[in-house]
């Protein structure tokens, strides 16, 4: 009963002054008084990739939390790699978190995560995992991939067709599921299928639909299904469709943090139980280079960087000028390239249909020049496929970048080889000092 009291007096004060949800296991002393859980998804690491121009991508009307955070704690000049805090422990949601704080109770929901300890200038270490894409961005290629979407349906018919178009022009293809919060075929069904073809497939993981849990059991599945490569994504919010409950039991920095502590240590952090042949997975995740202020996303892919992400998929770039200017410059400054693969995001727009949906996707920067351009055109589908042209040609001249990822808005995948027919595979990187043999990693230490 005087656990009940002290936890309803303290919703009361804190609801007022902080809009608290009783998380149990405060940490308004770290995040500038702005409480985290107050994100409609309630990240304790942050911002998502919907960020833009300091707005939240969920309530568009309202500052975006972790932007908050981020002017009082460190402002628009540090790019200092933010601490990682642990997700919250569900045990403790609706009980006092000064109880809590007094009996050691929220200790590991409030202790920033140890970073593992994985080596300096990354990108050159051997070989760590049996990811084909690995392998040619250690080789110094300046990479290409794309995407192809999961089927809606209980069938995979199609996808032999699309397959057909990517299969020898893209070094690794993502499949992406759940698009607009519709059911669709898993990603890891989808990824599965891609490698029985082939294909160098890229899982894709949202922390939207996925517990601790079922992610785990995801890089499980994936690595008996000959996939070794996993996109880690927060996940967009799901727009315009009710009485669905979102998971975000993770963010993607923690949810990548899981996925490396189990492939360095062999043991899920989560559960501390040790597992038989872990996956070794090559890690990738999102960035948004556009979000407000400049610093943010530059912190932001620090700390992915350190919870243990291999590559970065950025949000759409359209323009290259802007990309490079306010975002890689910075990326070199701060030798971030040294320890990650950075891939531009470049919008392949073939259909009317899909430039009008453009402008409605969370955290995409669309420059009014390029809507003009593509809606203008007498072909979407030839002018959209030059500008990517265009878009892919400049950004093999962007010291650091480590290659692009095609992402199509149309309805045909077969336009997707003309975007890259006259890339040059110019190297950007030295070579990886050792190979993957027989399935194991060399023994160079990188815990």
């Amino acid at each position: 009963m005087f656990a009940k009291t002290i936890a309803r007096i303290e919703a009361l004060v804190k609801g007022t002054l902080f809009d608290c949800r009783m998380c149990g296991q405060c940490v308004l002393s770290q995040t500038g008084l702005v409480c985290p859980m107050t994100c409609p998804k309630g990240l304790r690491n942050g911002p998502c990739g919907g960020t833009l121009h300091g707005e939240c991508e969920v309530l568009p009307d309202r500052p975006c939390v972790w932007v908050k955070i981020h002017h009082r704690t460190v402002g628009d000049e540090s790019l200092d790699r933010p601490n990682l805090l642990p997700s919250c422990d569900a045990r403790l949601q609706n009980t006092s978190s000064y109880l809590n704080l007094l009996s050691g109770a929220d200790k590991v929901g409030r202790t920033p995560l140890e970073y593992l300890n994985l080596g300096e200038r990354r990108t050159s270490l051997p070989i760590q995992t049996q990811s084909k894409l690995e392998q040619r961005l250690k080789s110094g290629a300046f990479v290409k991939t794309c995407e192809l979407r999961a089927p809606r349906g209980a069938s995979v018919d199609k996808l032999d067709e699309q397959a057909s178009h990517v299969r020898d022009h893209f070094d690794a293809v993502n499949a992406t599921a759940y698009l607009n919060a519709r059911p669709s075929l898993p990603s890891a069904v989808v990824a599965a299928k891609l490698a029985e073809l082939g294909i160098d497939a890229v899982c894709q993981s949202t922390c939207r639909d996925h517990t601790k849990t079922s992610f785990i059991a995801e890089l499980l599945s994936n690595q008996l299904n000959g996939v070794h490569n996993t996109l880690c994504l927060t996940g967009d919010s799901y727009q315009g469709i009710p009485k669905i409950k979102q998971v975000f039991d993770m963010d993607g920095a923690i949810m990548l943090y899981e996925g490396r502590h189990l492939r360095e240590k062999g043991v899920i952090y989560f559960t501390g139980e040790r597992v038989a042949n872990a996956p070794r997975t090559f890690l990738g995740a999102a960035i948004n280079p556009f979000t407000e202020p400049a610093n943010v996303p530059i912190r932001r892919l620090k700390q992915k960087a350190a919870a243990g992400a291999d590559f970065i998929q950025t949000q759409l770039v359209f323009d290259m000028q802007a990309f490079e200017d306010r975002f890689m410059s910075l990326v070199r400054q701060e030798k971030i390239h040294e320890d990650l693969f950075i891939l531009a995001g470049i919008p392949v727009v073939t259909s009317k249909k899909a430039l009008e949906v453009l402008p409605r996707i969370p955290g995409a920067c669309v420059p009014q020049e390029s809507m003009r351009r593509l809606s203008s055109a007498s072909s979407c589908e030839a002018e959209g496929v030059q500008l990517a042209r265009e878009l892919v040609e400049q950004a093999t001249k962007i010291p650091g970048l480590a290659g692009v990822h095609l992402m199509l808005f149309g309805p045909d995948h077969a336009v997707l080889p003309a975007v890259i027919e006259k890339l040059e595979s110019t190297p950007i990187h030295q070579p990886a000092t050792a190979s993957f043999r027989a399935g194991k990693a060399t023994e160079t230490p990188t815990v």
